[in-house]
């Protein structure tokens, strides 16, 4: 059976450290993932941290320690990079790596820091033709999965909320550079599972559409996202699932950072959407609940809770939604080991992406717009 070599590129939390924490399910990291794999061999490693990539070094004595990916590239020519760097370096490291042409280049979320940086690393991508796979786990993770199959039998769906809350900063305009901000950093996994969820079988996709076509302009729209001003005429790049969102909520702190903020939409599938973002909690929270005509599919980090109308034991001629205790819950949802192993599959030609460089650049165009908004 062949085997694949993978080298990664950013040795931090996510790429290797998370993986020792024990509360986590595990692996929780990209080291352990690609460890883990029987058909992967991790190579090679690379850290601009001197004491990173030594940590990684000790734990990881067959793998060969770089502190430049150019220097990685020059020696070695893996099948797969992993590129697990901060938010501010993903185009130069992403661009690097399908340079490499490697077979496959897996990808941190979110894709970059905007759109226009996402754009580059996808014009590189086919450029070169290195398929990039985006690491949304929760396309990947078996809660999400039954979540979704779920959705089918809970009747036309009336409404989805999704809520993301911590103590980090929404938006401070001071980390633009560094996206050190939980509109990307975290935002970017609610919206993607909202998409996800929202998808039937093909994701959504992005268009470009003139502010001066009075056909695009209704419902009150108030976003003025990813204006692209040219010669003519305003063009403005939109989602084709989740677009032009009424935002409110807009909680401002002290030094006028955002720290709340609500976004509503409307789509065919499901008329009330609503995405909102607190960094004003004291503790961490995910969840997205989605309420049907005929039951409810609630999911967070931790837990997946399944609902179905039955006969009400409370009141006489009504029906109320009970715990559906048919369903098997997943008791690990796999989030990071499925990952890796759809790279193994793709690689063998088994199965397509799950995550892609389209659906990581879908979600970012949605956190662009709201972000143009709030602001």
């Amino acid at each position: 059976m062949q085997k694949y070599t993978a080298a990664l590129v950013g040795l931090g939390r996510i790429g290797y450290s998370l993986g020792l924490d024990k509360k986590r399910e595990q692996p929780a990291s990209h080291t352990m993932a690609l460890l883990n794999n029987p058909r992967i061999n991790l190579i090679a490693g690379c850290d601009t941290d001197s004491i990173a990539l030594s940590k990684w070094q000790d734990a990881n004595k067959k793998a060969v320690g770089y502190s430049d990916s150019a220097n990685l590239y020059a020696r070695c020519r893996p099948d797969i990079v992993t590129v697990a760097v901060n938010e501010n370096a993903h185009l130069k490291e992403a661009v690097e790596a399908i340079h490499a042409k490697p077979k496959l280049v897996i990808l941190e979320k979110p894709v970059a820091l905007n759109l226009s940086e996402a754009e580059k690393i996808r014009q590189e991508a086919e450029k070169f033709q290195v398929p990039v796979l985006v690491n949304h786990e929760r396309r990947f993770a078996e809660d999400f999965k039954l979540a979704k199959s779920y959705i089918k039998k809970i009747g036309a769906i009336q409404s989805i909320r999704a809520e993301l809350c911590s103590s980090l900063c929404v938006y401070n305009p001071a980390e633009e550079k560094t996206g050190a901000y939980s509109l990307i950093h975290d935002g970017t996994h609610l919206v993607d599972a909202v998409l996800f969820f929202l998808e039937d079988e093909l994701p959504s996709t992005l268009k470009k559409i003139s502010l001066e076509n009075p056909s695009e302009k209704k419902g009150g729209l108030l976003s003025r996202a990813s204006d692209l001003n040219t010669s003519e005429k305003k063009i403005k790049t939109v989602n084709s699932l989740l677009k032009f969102p009424i935002v409110t909520g807009v909680f401002r702190d002290e030094e006028k950072n955002i720290r709340q903020f609500s976004a509503h939409y409307s789509t065919s599938k499901c008329p009330d959407v609503t995405i909102g973002i607190s960094g004003r909690s004291r503790f961490f929270g995910f969840e997205i609940s989605i309420t049907g005509t005929e039951g409810r599919v609630c999911i967070g980090n931790g837990y997946l809770k399944l609902y179905h109308r039955e006969k009400s034991s409370l009141y006489s001629g009504f029906y109320s939604l009970l715990n559906d205790r048919s369903e098997s819950l997943p008791k690990k949802t796999f989030y990071f080991s499925n990952m890796i192993q759809n790279a193994v599959d793709f690689l063998d030609g088994k199965a397509n992406l799950r995550s892609t460089l389209q659906t990581g650049i879908n979600a970012l165009s949605v956190l662009e717009e709201i972000k143009e908004i709030i602001k």
